[in-house]
This record gives structure tokens, C-alpha cells and sequence, in this order.
């Protein structure tokens, strides 16, 4: 199988690992499930839905991926000297209110390892005529037999921007194994709970998780839970950094607007 990457390009993280374009549209295409875990080598499987009244295209495209300490993730060429992949079909046709079953087996050289089977779907219109392309990708990690232990990864530090209303929280895995934060949580008395998404923990690499924090009094312990085991500290230090001004309007609004972000590694 012969698979065509296109060049490497950034793509916002904003939770979760999709290209989405229209908002009216967003429910109208899925693929699930959108992110999954395996040991060493993977034989699986995700659906591709359109809940819309047209017939649509799919092609499917397997591509890698690295993350920044912010979370930003940058899309990049399949690596496949060291991942290798097969899959049951690289384009179908899903007729309205129809799901398709892709089936695939990966495995690789050496592990962890990661990757992504982008979706790009086309031929759904808005009520005005305007085509609509929707990119979603299916999230694949490899991961060692061994899982992350609690001596690998540690918590650096915790801030609470007071006027910004937030709390980020910078964690660092400094061993050769991949783990998955599966919560994050702050907490006070007598305030609401807030939980943030979960996030990779990359081999011998640091993240920046952000919890918005709205609370009058301030935030007094930060648990993160991983598999089997969870880190949590009541050293959350105090930043009175202003908030940035808002970002000026764009000049003029594009033909039709796209919004692209991707979803949760």
C-alpha cells in the first residue's frame, strides 16, 4: 500500500486531536472512537458516520504527530521505516444516515509509538451552496508493555493566574515510557470542582495542562490521575500576570468560514 502524506503543518490543539469546518455541520460527521490505547501492536477498528441527508467521500489518511509543553500539535509525515500499517480501504463513498467500519493492523519497530488515520470527508453543502470539507482523525497509541510508573513523572509546578482565572499546571515524564493523564482536578472548599481533559505524557518531554478557575477564593489542591496510580499537590503558587488585551477582528470574514483545531491526543 502506497500512502501520500502531505507536508507537515501546525494545527492548534483544542481538545480533544479534528479539522472542523462550519459549525452548523459539526454533528453531521464522526468517527469513533476518536482516540485509542494498545499494547505494542494494534488489530482494530473505527466507524465513519454521516448523519447528514448527502452522500459523502472519504479518504483516509495515516499521518504522525508530536506535541508541544503547550500542547500544540504539529501534524507530520507517517513514519513508515519504524510504523507499519495496513488498512482495509483508503477512500469509500458513505451513503446518508450510513456508517463504514474501517479495519486496520499496526504495530512497530519499537514502542511507544504514535500515529493518526485522518478522515477527510467531502461532498455536504450548507443551505447557501458552499461545499464542505471536514478533516477528523482517529488518534493511535502504541504502548510499551511496561506502563508509566508513578517514579516516572512528576508534577514541576502549579499556578493560579488570579486575574486570568486559570490554573496551568506543568508536568514532566522523565522515562522512555508513554503514559496518559486520564483527569486533572482542582479543588477548594466550598467551591465546584473543575476537571480538565486528559493528555499524553510523552517520553522524556514536559506538558502544560490549563484549568479555567473561576472561584472567588483560591484553589488548594491539583490531583492528576493516571493508570494505577495519581500525583496531587497543595503548592499552587500565586501569579498576578494581567490578562492579554482581546485579539483584534480579523479584516474582513473569509467566503466561508473554517474553524480548525485539533482534537485530544
Amino acid at each position: 500500500m502506497s500512502l501520500a502524506v502531505p507536508p507537515r503543518h501546525r494545527a492548534p490543539a483544542a481538545l480533544v486531536l479534528a479539522i472542523v469546518v462550519l459549525a452548523g455541520s459539526l454533528d453531521a460527521q464522526s468517527i469513533s472512537p476518536p482516540v485509542v490505547e494498545f499494547r505494542e501492536k494494534a488489530s482494530a477498528s473505527f466507524n465513519v458516520t454521516n448523519e447528514s441527508v448527502f452522500p459523502l467521500t472519504v479518504v483516509l489518511q495515516p499521518r504522525g504527530f508530536r506535541v508541544s509543553e503547550e500542547g500544540e500539535v504539529l501534524i507530520e509525515p507517517l513514519d513508515t521505516t519504524r510504523i507499519h500499517l495496513s488498512i482495509s480501504a483508503l477512500s469509500f463513498r458513505l451513503q446518508p444516515r450510513q456508517t463504514y467500519t474501517v479495519f486496520y493492523d499496526a504495530k512497530a519497530d519499537s514502542v511507544p509509538a504514535w500515529f493518526t488515520i485522518w478522515a477527510a470527508i467531502t461532498g455536504a453543502r450548507t443551505a447557501n451552496g458552499v461545499n464542505i470539507r471536514v478533516e477528523l482523525p482517529h488518534v493511535v497509541y502504541l504502548n510499551q508493555k511496561q506502563r508509566l510508573a508513578e517514579s516516572d513523572v512528576r508534577i514541576v509546578s502549579t499556578r493560579w493566574f488570579r486575574q486570568q482565572q486559570k490554573v496551568v499546571v506543568e508536568v514532566e515524564n522523565s522515562s522512555p515510557r508513554l503514559g496518559r493523564a486520564q483527569e486533572v482536578e482542582v479543588t477548594a472548599a466550598g467551591a465546584a470542582a473543575v476537571r480538565g481533559a486528559p493528555f499524553p505524557a510523552f517520553p522524556g518531554s514536559r506538558r502544560r495542562a490549563t484549568l479555567p478557575w473561576t472561584a472567588a477564593q483560591s484553589p488548594e489542591r491539583l490531583e492528576i490521575k493516571f493508570e494505577g496510580f495519581r500525583l496531587e499537590t497543595t503548592a499552587i503558587q500565586v501569579d498576578d500576570t494581567p490578562a492579554p488585551p482581546p485579539a483584534a477582528p480579523p479584516d474582513s470574514a473569509p467566503t466561508a468560514a473554517r474553524s480548525d483545531s485539533t482534537p485530544r491526543p
